[in-house]
Formats: C-alpha cells, sequence, structure tokens
C-alpha cells in the first residue's frame, strides 16, 4: 500500500467543489487530521488553501518546483493560488507538513532535478537582471567611461545565455535517469512500476 502523503490524501472535493468529510487514510494521519479539524469555517476554506501551500511548497512536481522556485517564490506563487492574505505565514503544522510532504516524496535523482531546475531559473532572473541594467544604460547618455562597463553586462548576458543549452542537455539526462529510478520501484505486488504506469511522471 502506498502511504506517501500526497495531494489526494489532503483533500478530496466532490462535485459542487466542497471538501469531503476525511477519510479513514486522513483520519489516522494526525497531522492531516488536526488540519482539517481546526478550520471552523462551514466551507473549510482554509484547510483548502492550506492544503493548496502543502502542495505547492512540498511536491517536487508542483508547479512551483517544476519552475525551480526558492522557497519564497513558490509561497507567493500558493498565496496567490490560495485566495490567501498577501502576508499568510504557515504555521508549524504547515511546515510539518510541507516537510514530510517533501520528504516522502523526493528521491536522489529528483533532487538533481530539481538543483538543475533552480539553476536554470535563477540564470534567467539573472539575465533579466543585467539586461535591465542593459536597457537603462543604453537608453540614457553614456559617457565614454561607462563604455567599458556595458561591454562587461553585454558579456555577462552572452555568456549566462551561452550556459543554457548545455545545462537543459543536463537537465534532460537527469529526466531520464530519474524515470528510470521510477521504473525499477517496486509496486504493489512486487511488480516493478513503469513509467507508463504513473499518470505523475515529470513530463515538464
Amino acid at each position: 500500500m502506498n502511504n506517501k502523503l500526497l495531494i489526494d490524501s489532503l483533500i478530496v472535493i466532490d462535485d459542487n467543489g466542497m471538501p469531503k468529510p476525511p477519510t479513514v487514510r486522513q483520519l489516522i494521519d494526525k497531522d492531516i487530521r488536526e488540519l482539517y479539524t481546526r478550520d471552523k469555517t462551514p466551507d473549510k476554506k482554509n484547510y483548502i488553501a492550506e492544503a493548496i501551500v502543502i502542495y505547492y511548497l512540498g511536491d517536487p512536481k508542483s508547479p512551483a518546483r517544476q519552475a525551480g522556485l526558492s522557497d519564497p517564490e513558490a509561497l507567493k506563487l500558493a498565496i496567490e493560488q490560495a485566495g490567501l492574505n498577501k502576508d499568510y505565514i504557515p504555521d508549524k503544522l504547515v511546515i510539518r507538513l510541507i516537510s514530510r510532504y517533501y520528504d516522502e516524496n523526493i528521491t536522489e535523482a529528483g533532487k538533481v532535478v530539481e538543483n538543475i531546475l533552480k539553476t536554470v531559473h535563477n540564470i534567467n532572473l539573472s539575465i533579466d537582471v543585467i539586461n535591465n541594467l542593459l536597457n537603462e544604460k543604453l537608453n540614457s547618455n553614456i559617457t565614454l567611461e561607462e563604455i567599458p562597463n556595458v561591454m562587461n553586462l553585454i558579456d555577462a548576458v552572452s555568456k549566462k545565455a551561452g550556459d543554457i543549452p548545455s545545462i537543459l542537455k543536463k537537465l534532460e539526462e537527469a529526466k531520464q535517469n530519474l524515470m528510470y529510478e521510477k521504473e525499477t520501484e517496486i509496486g504493489r505486488g512486487g511488480q516493478a512500476v513503469l513509467s507508463s504506469m504513473d499518470a505523475e511522471e515529470y513530463t515538464s
């Protein structure tokens, strides 16, 4: 039996968009049970919102993690998606569930993929910063003394952009290793889990 903490073990929505009462699996888990029962709102909107936060920050395959976002960036995205106040800060229970969710679903090959995704994200951020500085310089009256600095910025953008193809190649290799790792896992009944059997495989 798969006992990993997954988004469908945190929240189940009915056809009307309302969260269903906790399943036996949810009730067995002390942390999930507390997350659900502490929300006294009729529609359990706080529970749903915090489940979204846990998913975005804890699941290696969440949109935030697949985009290589840092924890603060992932939290900001989760807050927007969950409709929480911008000043929302996860408490100890939510942080514990995030940590559990991540630890139960990440693998060594998954960590490699995640680190490369973060590298690509950070390179793109740095290129954006440098390009903004370049635009400011190029749209102003550049003095002769400033030309070396402008050229250095151009060289920096070119270098960062030139690194991306090799990093993307490494990313594809890392994803292949991850799929191999998943395919060799032991599934139910002692059978190997094939990638074609996994509906949530890494496809981005």
